[in-house]
């Protein structure tokens, strides 16, 4: 088994054909490990950081891809390195791919190859498949490596399966969902100067990313400073994915606008018959109409009907709202190994062994210290 590093754009432009034909074997097509996403994410979000993804050949063919990065920050405040997958809150699941035709014990040893970390890092697999293979192979504390390791909860993604006729799918839903969204939906027509639209996003200058920009300027993440405007890196990560993305006519906007003033939207992202809500915003001014919900309506009811995707995934958590759209749920991880050093020894002990113990006798003395 041979590995090689890339460690520059240049060469991860170089070697886009084969990493692209080797996630097209999945179904579906990993968005966030595609060739586009990563180098869009990288673009927005390298500064401090040093590229590291692995890729494993066996008998030259690529049989193995994971999209590392190594940074330094603090863990509990200590100094630390991390070797950590490519991704953050903008990043809907990430992972580390082998080839599945591979048997198991090659299996075992792409692994290996692709997650090793020395005795001075901490590996953090963020947002990993909670029954993935990764997940099932970094917990094997029987592995030279990987005697120290430990386990997050993250996410529980809701998905919605585009596999029947509107009226089938939303008949279904509970009564409270659509007597909720009959209301809204009423007041929401009350204004005659409202419109919706789904336009397609092709290159940065159109005045749509304009109005994207606007609309979460006035919403509540601007409260945050986590809007379009204000967030540079966010901005600049919605440029790069139009520039990505935007000329194959994958990237498209669902917008509201009032008059000409621009309400709320809903970033869509098509890959692989799945659409990727990847960014949705709504001016807090016009709450009261509840923009966000009617426009979600709105473009779930299109996919339904159009009938050209299988699966509108969320990417978001376990709203309570979205309950209400779906029971399918995508639960994710997070997966930490921790290096032989000294250092890192204490920390894995402090995390996953006092930290623990400390945390359930707070929960004890609280639930005592309730009134009867």
């Amino acid at each position: 088994m041979e590995l090689r590093v890339i460690r520059t754009e240049e060469a991860f432009d170089r070697i886009k054909p084969q990493w692209d034909e080797f996630l097209s074997t999945l179904d579906p097509v990993p968005l966030p490990l595609t060739h586009a996403w990563l180098l869009a994410w990288w673009h927005a979000f390298s500064e401090n950081m040093q590229l590291e993804f692995r890729c494993a050949y066996k008998d030259g063919a690529l049989v193995g891809v994971a999209p590392l990065v190594r940074t330094s920050e603090r863990y509990r405040g200590v100094p630390v390195t991390l070797l950590k997958l490519a991704a953050n809150g903008h990043t809907p699941y990430c992972s580390v791919i082998v080839d599945s035709r591979l048997d198991d014990l090659d299996r075992v040893e792409v692994f290996a190859t692709l997650t090793g970390v020395t005795g001075t890092e901490i590996g953090v697999f963020f947002k990993i498949h909670q029954n993935s293979e990764l997940k099932r192979f970094l917990l094997d504390r029987s592995i030279s490596g990987y005697e120290r390791v430990g386990e997050k909860p993250s996410m529980h993604t809701p998905v919605i399966r585009v596999d029947r006729s509107w009226e089938d799918f939303y008949s279904s839903r509970p009564r409270k969902l659509k007597k909720s969204l009959n209301h809204k939906l009423n007041r929401f027509k009350k204004n005659p100067d409202f419109s919706i639209s789904e336009e397609a996003i092709t290159a940065t200058d159109q005045p749509i990313v304009t109005d994207l920009v606007e609309v979460s300027a006035n919403s509540w993440k601007s409260s945050v400073g986590n809007d379009l405007k204000s967030h540079h890196r966010s901005r600049q990560f919605l440029f790069n994915l139009i520039e990505s993305f935007g000329p194959s006519g994958l990237l498209t906007a669902w917008i509201i606008r009032d008059s000409d003033r621009p309400v709320a939207f809903e970033l869509h992202l098509n890959c692989d018959n799945v659409v990727y809500p990847i960014r949705a915003d709504f001016d807090e001014a016009y709450n009261f109409y509840s923009p966000g919900s009617v426009l979600e309506y709105t473009a779930l009811k299109r996919l339904f009907q159009r009938g050209d995707v299988e699966q509108y995934y969320t990417c978001a958590d376990d709203y309570w709202y979205l309950s209400n759209w779906t029971s399918v749920y995508q639960v994710f991880c997070t997966v930490e190994v921790f290096g032989d050093s000294w250092k890192l020894r204490w920390l894995y002990w402090l995390e996953y062994s006092v930290i623990p113990i400390v945390k359930r006798l707070l929960r004890k003395r609280g639930k005592k210290a309730r009134p009867t």
